[in-house]
């Protein structure tokens, strides 16, 4: 179990250094620990060098004394690191900052694994690692990989990191024939709705394409806005926003083309994760807002499941890019 979790974040964590230095963007390490607390220079190598000595560990646990310590010394230090996010977490709560649905962050869960790592390198290692073995382990570092994602909807998208912005972000979901917006939709643009009319978002940007019905998503989410009060004219247009990503990049060539930096993006928290790293590697620091549901989606535990390889799936794009 602990080999298998070790090579999961080992190996995610190597991977994410080596492809932020083929240039800036490419900072997925702040999903699971955030070193922005330490000087730039200390941060992202630490959480490098952890990754790659727990790497090491998980694939040769048997070692010289010399890195058996620097894996738990590096280790410990990347615990340290996730608790100071605990307490960030706790701070922005306490001031309002941030209104969470679970109130857990998932640096909790991060700072607890890497404690249980640093408790089971230390213990004495095989030298040799038996073919059945080996296969547990890669069985382990797989269910990892389908839990992260996971825990990222849970923790990460379940909570509201509003503040006042420039723009508040709504991206689109299905329309129906009848050219009504779905349930998800409506959640979607009722929530934007509600950052505008509270003063958060200087303009509301809808994001979307053509609908089942023939009726264009971005229609029906303006319709809709400006129904719930939302002047016609603090409403902006992407009607090219036909993927996920494509509505990204639409909206950050605006944000850089009128000087918009502070911006919030509404859509539901299993699709908040995928947003945000998509933001993140464009370069904008976006803020996360799950919409709120007047009633339960019964397609949304599918959808869920489905958002998990779609999360990776936009991970290894950005890696191979």
């Amino acid at each position: 179990m602990a080999r298998g979790t070790a090579l999961f974040f080992g190996a995610f964590g190597v991977l994410n250094a080596v492809a932020s230095l083929r240039g800036a963007g490419f900072g997925e390490n702040v999903l699971w620990v955030d070193p922005r607390p330490l000087p730039e220079w200390l941060g992202q190598p630490l959480v490098a060098v952890a990754a790659a000595l727990l790497l090491a560990w998980a694939l040769r646990p048997h070692c010289r004394p010399w890195r058996l310590w620097a894996t738990v010394g590096a280790t410990s230090l990347l615990a340290a690191v996730a608790l100071w996010n605990v307490v960030g977490f706790y701070w922005a709560l306490a001031s309002g900052g941030i209104e969470p649905q679970v109130p857990l962050p998932f640096s909790l869960v991060v700072v607890a694994l890497m404690a249980w790592l640093v408790w089971m390198v230390r213990r004495p290692a095989p030298r040799r690692t038996p073919p059945v073995a080996a296969l547990g382990i890669a069985a382990v570092a797989v269910v990892a990989a389908l839990l992260f994602p996971l825990g990222l909807m849970l923790f990460f998208g379940t909570t509201r990191y509003e503040r006042p912005s420039q723009a508040a972000v709504v991206l689109g979901a299905q329309v129906m024939r009848s050219g009504a917006p779905s349930a998800s939709l409506a959640d979607r643009v009722r929530t934007g709705a509600e950052l505008y009319l509270d003063g958060l978002a200087d303009v509301l940007v809808v994001s979307g394409g053509r609908g089942d019905g023939g009726r264009h998503e971005c229609d029906a989410m303006r319709s809709y806005a400006e129904e719930l009060g939302v002047p016609a004219a603090a409403i902006v247009e992407d009607r090219e926003g036909v993927t996920t990503q494509a509505s990204v990049d639409d909206t950050v060539a605006l944000f850089r083309r009128d000087g918009i930096h502070r911006v919030l993006v509404v859509s539901q928290f299993y699709h908040l994760p995928r947003i945000k790293m998509a933001y993140q590697r464009a370069g904008i620091d976006v803020r996360t807002v799950p919409a709120r549901a007047d009633h339960f989606i019964k397609q949304t535990p599918y959808i869920v499941v489905r958002e998990i390889p779609a999360f990776w799936l936009y991970y290894l794009r950005g890696l191979a890019g």
